[in-house]
């Protein structure tokens, strides 16, 4: 999947999520891939883009974000964004 897609991908994201929810056996599970820099490394997408995606009981969810530069921000970002998101659809259900 990884060669197909890269490791920054919406596929790659989803699949860890899933991955994620069937080892713990979760009802939820979230998954974050991206690229802080300070370069782009092996993936060609822009620095700061971050796929989040988001496994439930009946769906699973990607989102992309760009949260720029530099390295500290992007991760910064990411992770308030990813609880963001785990917690809002908590208190959906």
């Amino acid at each position: 999947m990884i060669e197909e897609f890269s490791v920054v991908s919406e596929q790659v994201a989803k699949s860890m999520a899933l991955q994620a929810q069937k080892k713990f056996k979760s009802d939820y599970a979230i998954a974050t891939t991206g690229n802080a820099g300070p370069n782009k490394g092996d993936s060609q997408v822009e620095i700061g883009t971050v796929f989040i995606a988001l496994a439930t009981p009946n769906e699973v969810f990607v989102e992309e974000f760009n949260f720029g530069q530099p390295r500290e921000k992007v991760i910064d970002r990411a992770v308030n964004k990813a609880f963001e998101i785990i917690h809002k659809e908590i208190l959906k259900n």
